[in-house]
């Protein structure tokens, strides 16, 4: 029986607000975004619409952030592994389901039913929760088909850019990354975008960024390492791109950062 802990339904945060669990929740947590949010961990996030979707594996770091306004839908369950892997849900990575009126809909049926608590309230909430999984599932897979392709494609590229993504500082040519899913190189762009409406080059500098960003945040670290430890070789077009996307230049936000450390720190206290 799946078992909801904790739960809420188009619950408000202050604006921009930021949730950290280093070492998850301890339970699967899916959450349906209701405004944008930037996905920090994992890394293959990055910046997501109203409708994206995430189910956390316990375990997995949850660190996320309102670009402005927070509102979300969200449950937290405990389940065996082996009772969610029919439902072939990826785990730990973004996806659009489509079906959010549904979905969230689903969500205030078990927000409803864990205040209520009344008479078999665990069995209904656990049959609400297959069915939120079931309909994930149902529009995942019929979203692939309609595409003309099967799940296991959406996966398999899901699983390809969590690995670009997650190891942004390597270096990526379009042959490497092609290989991982076994497609040339148009097909892979064409998959690529029609997946996540992106492209791998502009979620790779986008990936990149973030690890400088955080790693300009050690006083011991030095922009030029910064740099080369994120994946870009050359400082003046880190430099560049950095001013054009952050409005300031590298030495400048970890200035910043570093003068407001003390405050950064109690802040971070507090999301524990």
């Amino acid at each position: 029986m799946l078992k909801v802990n904790y739960c809420g339904y188009n619950i408000s945060n202050p604006d921009r607000d930021v949730i950290y669990r280093p070492g998850g929740s301890g339970d699967y947590l899916f959450l349906l975004f209701q405004s944008p949010m930037e996905i920090l961990q994992p890394r293959a996030g990055g910046k997501v619409d109203p409708g994206a979707c995430i189910l956390y594996s316990p375990g997995t770091c949850q660190h996320y952030r309102a670009v402005r306004e927070f509102r979300n839908s969200f449950v937290h369950f405990s389940a065996a592994a082996p009772e969610l892997s029919a439902y072939a849900i990826p785990e730990d990575v973004v996806f659009y389901p489509g079906n959010q009126e549904e979905l969230n809909f689903l969500l205030r049926q078990i927000y409803t039913e864990y205040l209520a608590k009344e008479l078999y309230c665990e069995r209904k909430i656990d049959a609400l929760v297959h069915l939120l999984l079931i309909a994930v599932s149902r529009h995942l897979n019929q979203a692939s088909q309609h595409r003309g392709e099967d799940l296991p494609l959406l996966l398999h590229f899901q699983q390809a850019r969590l690995q670009i993504l997650s190891h942004c500082e390597e270096e990526w040519s379009v042959e490497r990354m092609c290989r991982l899913v076994n497609l040339g190189k148009s097909q892979f762009f064409s998959y690529y975008k029609l997946f996540f409406n992106n492209t791998p080059k502009a979620e790779l500098l986008s990936a990149r960024l973030d690890r400088a960003k955080d790693l300009l945040t050690n006083e011991a670290m030095q922009v030029q390492q910064a740099a080369a430890l994120s994946g870009f070789h050359s400082l003046p077009h880190f430099t560049k791109y950095f001013k054009e996307s952050c409005g300031c230049t590298p030495s400048e936000y970890a200035s910043h950062f570093r003068e407001g450390n003390g405050q950064a720190a109690s802040s971070s206290e507090r999301l524990r």
